[in-house]
């Protein structure tokens, strides 16, 4: 009786997916044939800038696989931005690894909550979002510092997630961050990896921020000698010594195996962009962005 239900069961999926289909394909010949030529023309155009768009994720993800060189950033294949134009589809790839970024979800740890609130005051942006990024991801209901708990979402018609973050969309939601707010921590900020900073494609202000005894000197000898094929050449760097080398060297890494993908697709008059999210050999997460 379990195995014939079963059969059934699967039965049924199949049908259900060839009726979604057929649905598909006949709703798409309906507004074919009863709109305007020019609205025809906007859906089809469309309709190829996006499996386009979707196509050149794979593409860069090609990229990624054949990265095998030791380190991650600038001088491999997939830093610099990948273009093809064939028979009039355009298609634009960039590239960058996450690990250049701060990971929000290590902020539980205060060894990364300081480093974040430096990272914020090189960013001249209010500390307190910080804190509130804390209380976010953290599993208790006590407020950090000028943070925020269930109390003051509530006040919104929602609760803090209490745990880590699975994508940075997420922190849309935090106390203290708009849009226009999260546009410019987008460059800064991620949930993936595991926290060590990338020296090959992190910021200036997030390469302050791994210490108080970071300066200028030491963080542009780091940027002007990338790509650092070896760690252990930071501390013979104008800026280092071996006591500041070895008191960064748990939190910095030089490679990555998670990138976010900017692309953009274009056909016709439509053109698509999509963000994504990736490891070396798949899609973890993306969207079609205005």
């Amino acid at each position: 009786m379990s195995s014939s239900r079963s059969r059934k069961g699967f039965v049924l999926f199949l049908v259900l997916v060839m009726v979604a289909v057929v649905t598909s394909f006949l709703f798409s010949v309906y507004f074919l044939s009863t709109k305007s030529v020019s609205k025809s023309e906007s859906f089809r155009d469309y309709t190829v800038a996006y499996h386009a768009a979707v196509s050149a994720i794979k593409i860069g993800l090609n990229y990624l696989k054949d990265d095998n060189n030791g380190y991650d950033g600038e001088g491999d294949d997939w830093y610099e931005p990948i273009v093809y134009n064939y028979r009039g589809i355009f298609l634009s790839v960039r590239i960058t690894d996450e690990c250049g970024k701060f990971n929000v979800n290590k902020l539980t740890n205060s060894l990364y909550y300081k480093m974040a609130i430096r990272l914020f005051e090189n960013l001249e942006l209010n500390t307190d979002i910080a804190a509130a990024l804390k209380d976010w991801i953290d599993s208790d209901d006590t407020v950090t510092d000028n943070g925020a708990e269930s109390y003051y979402y509530e006040g919104l018609g929602y609760r803090p997630s209490n745990r880590a973050a699975k994508s940075l969309f997420e922190i849309l939601y935090v106390k203290g961050i708009d849009e226009n707010t999260f546009k410019r921590l987008s460059n800064y900020l991620t949930v993936y990896g595991s926290g060590k900073v990338n020296v090959n494609s992190a910021s200036k202000e997030l390469l302050l921020a791994l210490s108080e005894q970071m300066d200028e000197t030491a963080v542009d000898s780091i940027i002007e000698n990338r790509p650092i094929k070896r760690l252990e050449d930071i501390k013979n760097l104008p800026g280092f010594t071996e006591e500041l080398y070895f008191l960064i060297k748990p939190l910095i890494t030089n490679r990555c195996n998670y990138f976010k993908m900017e692309v953009t697709a274009s056909y016709g008059d439509s053109t698509v962009s999509l963000v994504a999210f990736t490891d070396r050999n798949r899609v973890l997460e993306w969207k079609v962005v205005e």
